[in-house]
């Protein structure tokens, strides 16, 4: 008898546990969304993307998010949704115990803008991926333009990656040079303050427009860059500061193995 009554006390619980379970399924089923927390990385404070975006594209796809079933939304679908706007680099949604959703955004960093001779203009991210510009916020980045055709909607749904990968690809386009090369300025903070543009000149060479002195700095291709910075790092210390002849020089030229070619500047003679 001890033991017929242990075994339906038992069953009492498990049965009690599993109808419980069961009213707070259907509970949170029919919870409503009571809220919509939008949080937005504003990385290198660029402002691309605002919560009121974030709340229209919602709207527009026919979400209305606030007082709707949280069993009736569909988390991978909206976060699909948002991860294909062109200024987002990563969504995250969740919904959490008291019905409050939660909308975390990563905005894609733009590292240089393109600018090719047909005036088409783009930028590429940090990720190497190409961006289209905002009509909403202008990043302040680095500048590449001159002699050159590479359209965006040619090369926009590659990686820079992937262009480096396919030969074909490479052959068509600068993009993934211009990547490389800016990343280089990038990274380092002497160059990132002195360097304000890339301009690719009618050899197809790069050439670098410096934020200080009034002279070309002809760089050539992106092969050996840390020589080619090194050596201009070096001139510009022992060569121009302890004169102070910034404007002497109209051309410094890199492409040369162990060596800084320079063009005077012509003085007119009255």
């Amino acid at each position: 008898m001890k033991k017929i009554l242990t075994i339906s006390a038992w069953s009492i619980l498990v049965i009690g546990l599993i109808v419980s379970l069961g009213f707070v399924e259907r509970k949170e089923d029919s919870l409503p969304c009571k809220n919509l927390d939008i949080t937005i990385e504003q990385d290198e404070e660029n402002f691309f993307v605002q919560p009121e975006d974030i709340k229209k594209l919602i709207a527009e796809r026919g979400d209305s998010i606030i007082n709707q079933p949280v069993s009736t939304l569909n988390v991978p679908e909206l976060e699909n949704a948002l991860n294909s706007h062109a200024a987002i680099s990563k969504a995250e949604v969740y919904v959490t115990i008291d019905g409050e959703v939660k909308v975390d955004i990563k905005q894609r960093k733009p590292l240089i803008r393109i600018i090719d001779k047909y005036n088409d203009s783009y930028y590429i991210d940090t990720e190497g991926r190409l961006m289209p510009l905002s009509d909403k916020y202008t990043a302040k980045v680095l500048i590449a333009n001159g002699n050159f055709r590479d359209p965006y909607n040619i090369h926009y749904m590659y990686t820079i990656q992937e262009i480096k990968a396919d030969s074909a690809l490479r052959e068509s386009t600068l993009v993934d040079e211009l990547f490389e090369l800016a990343g280089y300025i990038n990274a380092d903070e002497f160059w990132k303050a002195q360097v304000e543009q890339i301009y690719v000149n009618d050899e197809g060479e790069f050439e670098l427009v410096p934020r200080v002195g009034d002279h070309r700095i002809i760089f050539g291709n992106i092969a050996d860059m840390d020589e080619k910075f090194s050596k201009l790092l070096i001139f510009y210390k022992q060569g121009l500061n302890p004169t102070g002849w910034w404007n002497n020089y109209s051309v410094i030229n890199l492409k040369f193995k162990n060596q800084v070619v320079c063009t005077k500047k012509e003085i007119s003679k009255i």
